[in-house]
C-alpha cells in the first residue's frame, strides 16, 4: 500500500472525531441555560461556521434532540430531555418511565410503545413486549412510524393546529398502508375531532393488517406536545371493545409518565 493511501487511512478517524466533536459542541450550546438560543448565539458559542451550525442543527432537529421554536430560536428537543431523565435518575430508579410502562403492560397484557414526535414521524423510544402472546409485534426502539396511519401518530395529529395537519398531509401525501388507512385530509381532521372528544386514538389495521392499537398523547411539564403512548394488540385476538376498555388505564399511565418528563 502506497504512502498516500496510508495517510488517507490515518486521517479518516480524525475527520470522524472532528465531526462528532462539532455535533457535541452544538448540542452542548443548545443545552446551556437561557431561554433563547438563536443561530447567531450558537455560532458564537461553538466557534463554528454558520453553515456548519445550521447543518448540524437540522440533523439534531430531525432526530428529535433539538427543537426549533416559533420565534426561530433553538432549544433542547424531546429526545434529549428523555435522555437527560434517564441519565439523572437515582440509581435505584434508573428507569422510572420504563417501570411505569411495564406496570401498564402487566395490566393490559399487550405490547406498549412510547414514541416521540420527530418531524413528520414518531420515533419509538420505549417498547415493552408482551412475551406471552403467540405472535410478536415487529417493532423496535428507534424505528420511525408515520403519523396518519398509527394510533400514536393520530393522537399527535389530533392535538396539532389544523393548519399544521394540512401542511403535514400536503408534504407526505398520506400514503396508503392498508385498505383502512385514512388518505384524505378531511378524514384525518374528522378523526382528530373524534380523538379529542373521547381522549384516545384508534388504529384499526390502518398501518398494518391484523394490528389494532390505541394511543393517547403525551405532553411535557410545559404542556408542549411531545409524543404518545400506545397499546398494540393482535386484531384477531383482541376485539376492539376489549382494547377500548383499557383506555382509563392507558390515560392514567400517560399522566404518570408526564410527571416524570
Amino acid at each position: 500500500m502506497g504512502p498516500s493511501s496510508t495517510s488517507e487511512l490515518e486521517s479518516a478517524p480524525a475527520a470522524k472525531d472532528n465531526a462528532a466533536q462539532k455535533l457535541l459542541r452544538v448540542l452542548e450550546a443548545v443545552s446551556n441555560p437561557g431561554d433563547a438560543h438563536r443561530l447567531s448565539d450558537l455560532v458564537k458559542e461553538t466557534g463554528l461556521a454558520k453553515t456548519s451550525v445550521f447543518r448540524l442543527l437540522s440533523e439534531l432537529i430531525d432526530s428529535g434532540y433539538v427543537a426549533r421554536r416559533p420565534d426561530g430560536s433553538y432549544a433542547p428537543g424531546r429526545a434529549l430531555r428523555l435522555l437527560a431523565l434517564k441519565l439523572t435518575a437515582a440509581p435505584d430508579d434508573s428507569d422510572l418511565i420504563g417501570d411505569r410502562l411495564r406496570r401498564l403492560q402487566a395490566d393490559v397484557h399487550s405490547t406498549i410503545h412510547f414514541a416521540l414526535r420527530t418531524g413528520d414521524y414518531a420515533t419509538y423510544v420505549e417498547k415493552i413486549e408482551d412475551t406471552a402472546q403467540p405472535i410478536q409485534i415487529a417493532s423496535r426502539v428507534g424505528a420511525q412510524i408515520p403519523l396518519h396511519s398509527t394510533a400514536i401518530g393520530k393522537a399527535i395529529l389530533a392535538h396539532l393546529p389544523e393548519s399544521e395537519v394540512r401542511s403535514y398531509a400536503a408534504r407526505t401525501g398520506l400514503h396508503t398502508r392498508t385498505e383502512y388507512t385514512i388518505t384524505d385530509v378531511a378524514g384525518l381532521l374528522a378523526d382528530g375531532r373524534l380523538v379529542r372528544n373521547r381522549g384516545f386514538s384508534i388504529d384499526d389495521q390502518e398501518n398494518e393488517e391484523h394490528i389494532r392499537c390505541m394511543a393517547v398523547p403525551v405532553f411535557d411539564t410545559q404542556q408542549h406536545l411531545i409524543g404518545g403512548i400506545g397499546i398494540t394488540t393482535i386484531a384477531p385476538l383482541v376485539p376492539r371493545e376489549k382494547l377500548e376498555a383499557y383506555a382509563p388505564l392507558l390515560m392514567t399511565a400517560a399522566r404518570d409518565v408526564m410527571t416524570l418528563l
